[in-house]
């Protein structure tokens, strides 16, 4: 791997890294990589997190045992995660998304538990870094494109996320078990950071011969009737026979899906900034907890916008913009041809764990903790 990714790395001015390794070829490239080059990257502290979900006998333990020799051969500390296996199978939905919601978290969990107080305050500093590289980019965008997706779907994997502490609150009221949102976290200063985003398999392969390496192969990553290794084994290599260089021109879109959101967002944040009102911490929403995460919004300065636009269709700018407040909402969530810019705004509508309402000369925007809190709150007269 070349200097440029180390000088991509040192831009950020990440200090304390933990990263997730779960003993594959992609996370001990990646963890023997920063270890390798932690003074030239100005690191500071540096862990390594294996998280043991539970659901494999022998193998994941083999795993974890793994990572630990590797993490005591190269002295970096070492935090192992176990979660329940027998939870993550028996709740609802897919057990993909599950369990990645819970090794995120658990992630969170190590990471606070490690804060050195020393570097308390200095915002920005931490990051979980995690091996993700352009055989993932290409899956996720595979998958997106298959399903149907929007501008912001197709920017792919992000190589630098954000970890919101938007319901924080909520979990702890609300009893939130493993595969809670990864938004669940005590402070913003910490992201989850994938460098390895433009590096292929072959080169991480190049990397680990060179480097005298070994790694475990998870044979659950081989089970077709997961959705994401039913991509990786078979429809994306049919892909790749049929349209050579397909997989990179995924990655492709991806970058040039980023670049061109960046700019819609940025014309919208020039729209729509006005409207948003400065919420007066003495005056709680009236009808929502405490904890509920709110905008509110000038309905008369949104209604001037909407009528000097009266000739574009800001719909979808809007409705990006109000997901980069923390809302998001399905396509047409705001769309009515009929209203001046091509922008609705329902009276009262539920959405989800999300709401509209409108309230006077206001348009509050809510985040709750369940479903059944929305409704009840845009039922409300």
């Amino acid at each position: 791997m070349s200097l440029d990714l180390t000088q991509n790395i040192r831009r950020h001015g990440f200090k304390r890294l933990l990263l997730a390794v779960s003993g594959g070829l992609d996370s001990i490239c990646l963890a023997h990589y920063f270890i390798e080059n932690r003074d030239a990257l100005g690191i500071e502290w540096l862990g390594i997190a294996h998280v043991h979900h539970g659901l494999r006998e022998g193998t994941a333990d083999r795993d974890a045992a793994f990572v630990e020799a590797f993490a005591r051969k190269h002295n970096v500390p070492f935090f192992l995660k176990k979660l329940d296996g027998v939870e993550l199978k028996n709740a609802e939905g897919s057990l993909e998304e599950k369990a990645r919601d819970a090794r995120y978290k658990a992630l969170v969990e190590v990471f606070n538990e490690t804060e050195d107080p020393r570097l308390r305050g200095d915002d920005n500093k931490d990051v979980i870094v995690t091996a993700h590289h352009a055989g993932d980019q290409a899956e996720t965008m595979y998958m997106r494109l298959r399903r149907g997706t929007t501008l912001a779907g197709l920017r792919g994997i992000q190589p630098l996320r954000a970890l919101d502490s938007i319901g924080h609150t909520c979990a702890s009221r609300c009893g939130v078990t493993q595969q809670a949102s990864l938004l669940i976290i005590n402070h913003q200063s910490k992201f989850i950071y994938r460098p390895f985003l433009n590096v292929t398999r072959k080169e991480l392969l190049a990397y680990a011969r060179e480097n005298n390496l070994t790694w475990c192969e998870d044979e659950s990553n081989a089970d077709v009737k997961f959705a994401r290794n039913k991509v990786r084994h078979d429809l994306l290599p049919l892909l790749e026979r049929e349209c050579p260089g397909a997989k990179a021109q995924l990655c492709r879109i991806a970058e040039l899906a980023d670049r061109a959101y960046a700019k819609v967002i940025a014309k919208g944040e020039a729209v729509f900034d006005s409207i948003l009102v400065k919420q007066d911490p003495s005056t709680p929403l009236r009808f929502a907890q405490d904890d509920t995460h709110t905008i509110t919004l000038d309905k008369k300065k949104l209604n001037k916008i909407l009528r000097e636009h009266a000739d574009a269709d800001l719909s979808e700018m809007f409705r990006l913009w109000v997901a980069e407040q923390g809302f998001r909402f399905p396509i047409g969530f705001f769309y009515g041809p009929k209203e001046p810019a091509h922008v609705k705004i329902p009276h009262r509508a539920a959405y989800r764990k999300r709401s509209v309402a409108k309230i006077g000369h206001t348009i509050k925007i809510c985040e709750f903790c369940t479903p059944e809190e929305a409704q009840k709150f845009v039922s409300c007269e």
